[in-house]
């Protein structure tokens, strides 16, 4: 998937996700936000290991992408992230689909966080200038994600304030898992054209015996216009499923791009051309439930 594409988000849903034992030990009565405050230090963080799968309604196909990286901590919290994402070639895929589309998929997305700006490369939205290979979000466009999403999880059990408000519409099944429905309306309460606020999302979040998340699912649809190879838009239903996975006590250190291969994206020669494309907003990503 590349994140903000008209294209389909290719991310979905897989049932028997929701069938197995998760990875996390069995847990004490340690407390998770307490626990995740823990970790909060300059030069510490977490690595991450996520799946997300998607079934689009009219599509035959079973769209996967995988993301991997590492998520650093100041003082306060999240500070900055390093996640590369890539899309799954199935054999269904690599059946159906045209060269030239397989191509694009096979190409990484990498988006880099430091502070208040986002360094994306991948992210394909017509002709680079020479010498540049990264697009930098941040000021003029805000950040790369929506309101703390990283990957292509939704929720986001990094931020002490939203981690507590996941686990108070959780129930406990067993020792060491909290499972549950919200509504993201009431996760994120900035509103805009890309707030994930009308979708319910069902989720299972897994904790280690010291209470730090290790594992959280999350299963909701969503209606997409998408642009079909035929031009038009046609209304669907994406199906998706993310599966993250989190790895403690890891030495993490953040570091933007050399500054003479960004270019912002307001720069970009697409974006000075009349009519081009679709009016791209994005919205800050750290509008948190309040502490």
């Amino acid at each position: 998937m590349r994140r903000l594409n008209v294209l389909a988000v290719l991310f979905g849903m897989l049932a028997a996700l929701f069938t197995g034992a998760g990875a996390a030990h069995a847990a004490s009565s340690a407390d998770p936000v307490r626990a995740l405050r823990q970790q909060f230090a300059a030069g510490r963080g977490v690595l991450v290991s996520e799946t997300a799968r998607t079934i689009i309604s009219g599509d035959k196909h079973t769209y996967i992408s995988r993301t991997t990286g590492r998520i650093g901590f100041g003082k306060s919290g999240v500070v900055g992230y390093d996640l590369t994402s890539r899309e799954v070639i199935t054999p269904d895929l690599r059946a159906t689909l045209p060269p030239e589309e397989l191509e694009a998929m096979r190409a990484p997305l990498r988006a880099v966080n430091v502070g208040p700006y986002t360094y994306v490369q991948g992210f394909q939205w017509g002709p680079m200038p020479e010498g540049k290979t990264w697009i930098t979000f941040g000021k003029d466009n805000a950040s790369w994600q929506d309101y703390g999403q990283r990957g292509d999880q939704l929720v986001d059990v990094l931020s002490p304030a939203r981690l507590r408000f996941v686990i108070s519409k959780a129930s406990s099944p067993r020792s060491g898992e909290y499972r549950g429905t919200l509504k993201m309306q009431n996760l994120y309460s900035e509103p805009g054209s890309f707030n994930p606020e009308n979708h319910t999302v069902s989720f299972r979040l897994f904790v280690d015996e010291a209470g730090l998340p290790v594992r959280l699912i999350t299963r909701y649809s969503s209606k997409q216009e998408d642009y079909t190879r035929d031009g038009e838009w046609v209304s669907r239903i994406h199906r998706n499923v993310v599966d993250t996975r989190y790895r403690w006590h890891a030495n993490v250190k953040i570091t933007a791009p050399p500054a003479s291969a960004i270019v912002e994206f307001n720069d970009l020669p697409a974006n000075r051309q009349p009519n081009f494309g679709i009016p791209l907003v994005i919205h800050p990503d750290d509008r948190a439930v309040a502490e």
